[in-house]
This record gives C-alpha cells, structure tokens and sequence, in this order.
C-alpha cells in the first residue's frame, strides 16, 4: 500500500467515465445468458469462463507475504475460480524472486526470498521481469495497491510511485487501465475486488475519511462507473465487498494479547510489555510493532542491556502509529459497513452475483492464538490462510475466496460451478 492524495476529477477523467457509463440505462441488468438455466448449470460454468477477467486489488491479484511472484499468482483466487470451473486463468506471471520478492519465512531471518532485507526501501527493491512468453494483457489485471480510481485512470505511463511504475508495466499495456484492458478483452465474466486500499492506510494508526481513508463521497461515484463499464461489457459480473471489522484481519492484535504473552517477550527477545498493553483493547498493527520491538530488544541484550519496552498506548489520531484506539477502529468499520452497503446494493440494482472478503476475513477460526514466539519462528504465524504479512490470504486462504466466489454465482446465475474438495470437506458434505 502507499500512501496518496485523492485525486480530483478533471474535465477530462468526467469524459472518460461519461464514455465508459455510456448507456449506464441499459446496463443495470445484465444481457441474458444464451441458452437454458439448465444448460448453464450442467455446464459448470466452462463456456463461461472461457472468457473471465478479474479486476482488482492485491488480494485478487496473488499477493502474499508482502511480495507477488508466479507461484503466489497461479494461486490467487481468481485462477482458483477459473480453474473450478474447468479453465485456466492467464495471469502475468512474475519470475522468482517476484517483485517486489515475498518474505521469507520465519519472520526472525528478516530477509525475502531474494535475500534482500525485509525492511528495505521500497525505493530499493528489485523487480523480476515477466516469465518468457507472458503476453499482455491477461486476463487477471489486478494490481497491488490499487484503488477504483487506479482501476479507472491509472495507466503504466501515469503511475509514478518509485516501486509501482516498475509493478504496472508488468501487467497492463501501455496506455491501458484495469477498466480499459478488461473491456478490450470483451469477457463474459468479470469479477470486480475494489475497496479495500481506501481503507488500508488506517493501518498506520490515522483513521481520517479524507486524510488516510478515501472519502466515500468521492468513491461511490467511481465504483458505479466501474460497474458501468462492466455490465455495459459481460453478461455476468460478481463483485466482492469488505469485511465487518478491521481487528478480524490477523496482522491486528489487541494489546491485551501481547499482554497475556509478556514472558515469552522477555525470555525470548528482551522486550517488556508495559501495563498500559493490560486490558488494553487497542489494536496493533503487529507486523510492524512486533518486529520492531523484538529487533531492538535482541539488539539492546547484544550489548549487554534491555529489555526493549513495547507500549500499547495510542498516540494522536494524526500521528502514525500504528495503533487504534477503539474509536479510530470504529472510524474504520463504518467505513466499510458504507463502502460494503454500497457494494452489495449496487449488485442488487444491476443484477449482480456478490460475496465478501469477509467469507475469509470474519471466519471465527481465522485467528489463532497470539504467541510472539510463533509469530517470529512460525512458517504460518497468522494460521494457514494467512501469508506472512498477517494480510493477504495463503493460496489456502485463496481458496475460501474462490469457493465463496463460485456459491455466489451458482446463486444468481445457476452455474452449477462445482466448490472446491476443501470447500466440501470442512463443510462437512
């Protein structure tokens, strides 16, 4: 994720959205299917698929452990739906060690797969070319970081961040945005994940509609225009809301947990865990706090001294962080019960499948228990769904979303998509 300032909407991006809403009327329910419910359902979906684009954000696009590499990609949860619908899903596979290159396992080596320091400047990263023979567009367009806004206007030549003007190139056509190269493509199927970077900043500790969150004022309008061009293009969409809770996502623990955890910090890597972590119900952001604070409690025993003290306090809602109280977390979540409300209303008007990351994200099982030893030592310290960043999903995770994805389009287009052996098994099928 990085950090922007929300773009205005210039006469010419009006322009833009105004061709791309261009018979918006006639859009709102999507073109009959050719043939029968029947024939679809015993298809399973494979003429469908025959033809799906994915747009969307990192979690669409097979980003895990904080890098995206061709494993993590053939993995990502559109692939995952594609294939359970008998077909593949071309995606632009990044060779190792991926760009930027994922974190290796266990957190306490610090370095990512390439042997770079995990905590390198963006600035600095290397980026892997394109595996040979990857041709442009494919049919996954998601992006790391992207927001509807980027989705819409955002071409190679136009993104200018230091590490995702190296990233963009890699998957879009020069000149082309997500929106433009999904329609180029004149899918059958598209699925839309947008959303979930106009919150992401909050992570940081400020939780501000306007400052670190997109207003919801300025994205509902560009989330329509999206779906405009989406149902103006396939017959069929599925689109993807939020989550009910940000402290659902695993890189987020309540001080209290740490807390409770307070020996192994001290025994294990000199940190001491201050009582204002006891019954605290603010919520660290423990990808970064916890590395810190164990780096430098390792560094202070070095030298002969310690322990490093780890403070649950929250500081100034301007101030980063990355910590929130439970007012900046309620910020968060009304947020999301907007932008989701929104989502799933949308789907409804226009005739729409629709599913939530929450199908992953707000499962009871999700989080296991918090153990600074296992979150440092661990190959899995956020659980098996998890990737190592304590965000993104674990091709397991991506799992979830895919089965997820196939329930909501059997449910509204009858597709008779099969789910997944996974999917039937912890069903109980």
């Amino acid at each position: 994720m990085i950090d922007r300032t929300f773009p205005r909407l210039t006469i010419r991006h009006l322009v833009v959205a105004l061709a791309l809403g261009a018979g918006c009327s006639d859009a709102l329910t999507p073109p009959a299917t050719s043939g029968s419910d029947a024939d679809l359902s015993a298809s399973e979906g494979r003429g469908v698929f025959q033809r799906y684009v994915a747009i969307g954000t990192s979690i669409s696009m097979g980003w895990a452990s904080d890098g995206v590499l061709a494993e993590s990609q053939r993995s990502s949860w559109p692939v995952q739906l594609a294939q359970l619908g008998g077909r593949d899903l071309t995606t632009p596979d990044i060779a190792s060690p991926g760009c930027r290159s994922p974190l290796a396992a266990p957190l306490a080596s610090g370095v990512r797969l390439s042997g770079e320091a995990a905590g390198l400047d963006a600035a600095l990263f290397s980026c892997a070319p394109l595996a040979e023979g990857i041709e442009l567009p494919p049919q996954n367009l998601a992006i790391s970081a992207a927001t509807t806004y980027d989705a819409l206007y955002v071409t190679p030549e136009l993104q200018h961040d230091v590490f995702y003007s190296k990233l963009y190139p890699r998957v879009l056509p020069a000149g082309m945005t997500q929106v433009s190269a999904m329609m180029a493509q004149n899918p059958k199927l598209v699925s839309v994940e947008l959303g979930g970077n106009e919150v992401l900043n909050a992570r940081e500790g400020v939780a501000i509609e306007g400052l670190s969150m997109y207003p919801y004022s300025l994205w509902a309008p560009l989330y329509d225009v999206v779906l405009d061009s989406v149902t103006k293009t396939a017959k069929m969409a599925v689109v993807v809301g939020l989550t009910d809770d940000v402290a659902h996502i695993p890189a987020f623990r309540r001080g209290a947990e740490l807390w409770n955890d307070r020996g192994a910090f001290l025994a294990a890597f000199n940190v001491s865990v201050s009582a204002d972590c006891m019954d605290s119900e603010n919520l660290m952001f423990v990808p970064v706090r916890v590395p810190v604070a164990v780096g430098t409690g390792l560094a202070l025993r070095a030298n002969g001294q310690g322990p490093y003290q780890l403070s649950c306090a929250a500081a100034p809602s301007t101030v980063k962080d990355y910590v929130l109280d439970p007012a900046e977390a309620q910020r968060v979540n009304d947020l999301m019960a907007r932008m989701d409300a929104h989502i799933r209303d949308e789907a409804t008007r226009r005739g729409l499948a629709y599913f939530r990351l929450g199908d992953l994200y707000d499962r009871a099982d999700l989080k296991p228990a918090f153990s600074v030893v296992a979150l440092m030592t661990s190959a899995s310290p956020y659980g098996s769904l998890v990737s190592l960043d304590g965000i993104h999903p674990s091709a397991a995770g991506s799992t979830v979303l895919a089965d997820a994805a196939a329930r909501a389009l059997n449910a509204r287009y009858l597709l008779g998509i099969p789910v997944s052996a996974t999917f039937v098994a912890s069903a109980g099928f």
